[in-house]
């Protein structure tokens, strides 16, 4: 059953990110977050699958998702692909360096998130021209430091109080494109507080505030952490799949995730309240 159209427009419409080879688009909402509205726009979020350089701390109950081939970045990263992830969320250690980035990217074909040392990713950034990737960040500082390189690439802004004068300042410094991280999620109290962050940044956006019209992206995969590294598989892709709706229903862009469950979920999910 198709949920009634109302008719009701808003001011403006969020930007759109074409990432990957421009053959992916991110953001561009045109109403709250799955309403059919005047000139709604149908369009699911975007997940993307976790890979990691090294395996220390990483849960052993995710690892033996990827049957073995976690243990090799590039394979894992073409295991999310086949899996159908829209993109890759690449999290490097001191020990990385840029070539595996630029291999990953030319394997898969698909966007790339990464994270990582400031120098890594600056270094990324100058030598991949051909794929516009998303350039992760940990801080604020961080934040601001890889807007003055992040050449035609994504910068995400990440700031724990009101992004929009740290947007505004990124800008200044040279960044073209923007994605806003407003926090990671868990299943915890912060959890309600983190969504109405998410929709209240949407709707300033939607109703015209400056700096606030970007893309958002929530990263999800933390839901592991609160169970320990033996929690099954199975409870903690389903805990994972429902933090992932709450913040697409909140009105989130892009969802990082850890297991291949809860991305195939949060997809689904996202494509059927799409089309309702």
């Amino acid at each position: 059953m198709r949920l009634p159209k109302t008719s009701r427009t808003y001011d403006v419409e969020a930007e759109e990110l074409y990432v990957g080879r421009g053959d992916y688009v991110i953001g561009g909402a045109r109403s709250p977050a799955f309403l059919d509205l005047d000139s709604a726009r149908h369009r699911r979020p975007v997940v993307f699958g976790e890979v990691f350089d090294t395996l220390d701390d990483y849960p052993r109950t995710a690892a033996e998702m990827f049957s073995g081939r976690q243990t090799d970045p590039e394979e894992w990263a073409v295991m999310w692909k086949e899996l159908g992830s829209d993109g890759v969320c690449l999290r490097l250690s001191e020990k990385a360096d840029s070539d595996l980035v630029k291999m990953i990217a030319a394997r898969t074909r698909v966007p790339l998130m990464i994270f990582g040392d400031t120098e890594i990713l600056k270094e990324a950034a100058s030598e991949i021209a051909d794929s516009v990737m998303i350039l992760g960040s940990d801080s604020e500082e961080q934040s601001l430091e890889l807007s003055k390189h992040s050449n035609n690439h994504v910068v995400m802004a990440t700031c724990a109080g009101d992004p929009k004068s740290l947007c505004r300042e990124m800008s200044e410094n040279g960044a073209k494109n923007i994605i806003v991280n407003l926090g990671d999620a868990t299943m915890d109290p912060s959890f309600g507080q983190l969504r109405d962050r998410i929709e209240n940044y949407r709707m300033d956006g939607l109703r015209g505030v400056e700096d606030s019209r970007h893309a958002i992206s929530c990263c999800v995969s933390k839901t592991w952490d609160s169970y320990g590294t033996d929690v099954s598989a199975r409870k903690a892709s389903m805990m994972e799949a429902i933090t992932a709706l709450g913040v697409m229903l909140s009105g989130a862009d892009l969802v990082i995730v850890k297991g291949p469950g809860a991305a195939d979920m949060a997809r689904v999910y996202g494509e059927e309240l799409a089309d309702l």
